[in-house]
């Protein structure tokens, strides 16, 4: 799931310090690896702030475990793919797969915004409220200095740019998908794949229009 859908998914959750956690392990490089080696194989905190941010990190991961083994996104993957090949993408040279993945998981962020825009606000203003020393601590206890540098320094952009908002328009999809795309494999989309990926995305935002909550809900 994306950053939104994770958000979506534990309302009404409504704790600053929960939903920011449920933020980390995308902002933080690695940290499922991290988890896994080291956070799993502590007790829980015994702060009770510290809990909600363990909480929201653990609901994360097993947000992402039901939610990539669906059938309902795995189905909307494959029409990702079609669609992307139907516009004339290649295969030979786009990891249509993983584009995918991304595309459908940018897109139902948009269907949230788009349909309730203030979540998406109340989303906001709730990181905006979390107490960022109380976050710091969290990653001190398990002296994480390198993942706290990281996460903090992709927290505070992820604040202030609020991207989020700019899902409401598809071209901003493709700029997204370009930038993680391009994160994983070095490499840029053309301005003619540009154009073909927001062709595909018209087409499968019409697919989701009406798919979106039942993949949610499920």
């Amino acid at each position: 799931m994306h950053f939104l859908a994770h958000y979506y998914t534990e309302l009404p959750a409504n704790n600053p310090l929960f939903v920011a956690a449920l933020a980390i392990p995308d902002l933080t490089p690695r940290f499922t690896k991290i988890y896994n080696s080291i956070l799993v194989k502590h007790a829980k905190p015994d702060d009770e702030n510290l809990q909600q941010i363990h909480n929201g990190i653990v609901q994360h991961l097993e947000g992402d475990k039901w939610f990539h083994n669906s059938p309902l996104f795995k189905l909307q993957m494959t029409n990702a793919i079609e669609r992307f090949l139907e516009a004339g993408l290649k295969r030979d040279k786009l990891r249509l797969s993983v584009i995918g993945h991304i595309a459908v998981e940018m897109m139902i962020d948009r269907q949230i915004m788009l349909n309730n825009e203030t979540i998406c606000t109340q989303y906001y203003s709730l990181l905006e409220n979390a107490d960022e020393t109380i976050l710091t601590s969290y990653f001190n206890l398990f002296v994480l200095e390198n993942e706290k540098k990281d996460f903090f320094r992709s927290f505070k952009f992820y604040k202030q740019k609020r991207f989020l908002f700019l899902f409401n328009e598809l071209e901003n999809i493709v700029f997204g998908l370009d930038k993680v795309y391009g994160s994983v494999t070095k490499t840029a989309f053309t301005a003619t794949e540009k154009e073909k990926f927001l062709a595909a995305l018209h087409n499968i935002d019409n697919d989701m229009r009406y798919s979106w909550q039942e993949i949610l809900n499920q």
